[in-house]
């Protein structure tokens, strides 16, 4: 009877087994699915995470782009100004002197023009009049330029003299101050000669 029941039983435990060995199968086919299904999502995620970071460095890139094409043209932009600035300057300074050249150049038509005036009124005398006024004119210009000169030498003499009067001052303070002392040392040996001297006829005395 008991060997019946085992023979009863094993068939039991074997159904068991397999359906057990089933439902793991199952199970087992659940997980890779689910796993598949991560797999999938961890790549979408990736993809959309490489795409993002694709995004952002192309923004970044055309943001750098631009900062890049605003700094070329600001710098266009300030080296054009200082360009015009100098250009200006140059021109200012070329106008003027073109104006002092042109002043030169009337001053000189006028006074050949006065000169040939007077050639025509009047005779040698007259030119010699004009040119006697050229003369003094010029001699005029010359001393103004000459006393310009020389009141500068005398500015510079002055100093000079200044200087030397302040170390001849100072050596002459030097002087009495050494004297003072030459006389101070010549009492103070005088004082002790006559202490000497005084001593030697006391010793003397009592000799």
């Amino acid at each position: 009877g008991s060997s019946s029941r085992a023979r009863g039983d094993k068939p039991d435990a074997l159904a068991a087994l397999q359906a057990a060995n089933e439902e793991l199968r199952a199970k087992l086919t659940d997980i890779q699915i689910e796993l598949q299904q991560e797999k999938s999502k961890v790549s979408k995620l990736e993809r959309e995470k490489n795409q993002e970071v694709k995004q952002i460095k192309e923004h970044e890139q055309h943001k750098s782009t631009v900062v890049v094409t605003e700094l070329k043209v600001k710098l266009h932009e300030d080296k054009m100004k200082e360009l015009q600035a100098v250009r200006e300057a140059l021109l200012r300074q070329h106008e003027a002197e073109l104006l002092r050249v042109i002043k030169i150049k009337d001053n000189e038509i006028q006074r050949l023009q006065t000169l040939l005036n007077a050639v025509r009124d009047g005779g040698p005398d007259k030119v010699k009049t004009v040119l006697l006024s050229e003369a003094k004119e010029e001699a005029k210009r010359g001393f103004e330029v000459e006393k310009i000169k020389m009141q500068q030498e005398i500015s510079e003499l002055k100093g000079a003299k200044k200087q030397v009067e302040e170390a001849l001052t100072m050596v002459i303070q030097a002087d009495k101050i050494k004297a003072a002392e030459i006389r101070s040392v010549y009492h103070l040996h005088q004082e002790e000669i006559t202490r000497i001297k005084r001593e030697c006829e006391r010793e003397i005395r009592r000799l």
